[in-house]
């Protein structure tokens, strides 16, 4: 998966145009993500991403993703969600672009890969239907694969995060089948089961309109877990 992301963004030269990158754009991602378990099986996701550019402090983003997760057994877990994208100026070039809303609903399926104490590895496949503005489909169809690893120290308060997600687009009148990639590594600490707070750095590549065009953005990325 790792190789096919990386020949998603540089295709070889004899498959088509060079691919060409947009300045980079330093960006803050800023989450708050609560879980409740309200039945054994049963837990509901709420997470709130505010997103600005570093450069300007402009308003880039807010992500609210909404989800309940069932999980079958010890190893296997599924969910549905409901996503209101808010989104402005895809540079930091503008304070008060446009804000537009894009509304999303996915399904997912989670596991892990068996590793020895103290790793884990764990893999999420999400299929997003995007209610996209002037599209000539009722929605567009994302995929998105991720696959994360983590190191939990010996101390077991913290942990170290490393990860990787792929996003392809499919249906019609897309503009590429390539949507973006991220690569993620982070450090968390755990305060207890209620509360963890998590810091990192996250590098991504985003198709900016045409196949041959790419934003590479730097985020900078602080995540507060929350259990009740």
């Amino acid at each position: 998966m790792l190789l096919w992301s990386w020949c998603m963004i540089n295709p070889p030269s004899g498959l088509g145009q060079k691919v060409q990158t947009i300045d980079r754009h330093s960006v803050s991602w800023n989450r708050y993500y609560l879980m409740w378990t309200f039945q054994p099986e049963w837990t509901f996701h709420q997470e709130i991403d505010y997103r600005f550019f570093l450069e300007t402090g402009a308003w880039h983003q807010l992500a609210l993703h909404t989800h309940v997760h069932y999980r079958t057994s010890s190893e296997i877990e599924l969910a549905l969600g409901i996503s209101r994208m808010e989104n402005g100026d895809a540079t930091p070039s503008q304070r008060n672009s446009p804000h537009q809303v894009e509304w999303r609903t996915f399904q997912e399926f989670h596991f892990p890969t068996p590793l020895p104490t103290p790793f884990s590895l764990s893999h999420r496949y999400r299929i997003e239907q995007r209610y996209v503005k002037n599209s000539a489909a009722p929605f567009v169809w994302r995929g998105r694969y991720r696959l994360q690893f983590n190191w939990t120290l010996p101390n077991s308060r913290w942990i170290i995060h490393a990860s990787n997600e792929a996003f392809i687009n499919w249906g019609r009148n897309i503009s590429s089948v390539f949507d973006q990639n991220r690569t993620y590594v982070g450090l968390s600490y755990v305060f207890s089961w209620k509360l963890r707070l998590e810091a990192g750095y996250l590098m991504q590549w985003q198709q900016a309109g045409r196949p041959n065009l790419l934003y590479l953005r730097n985020v900078g990325r602080i995540s507060v877990y929350h259990r009740l």
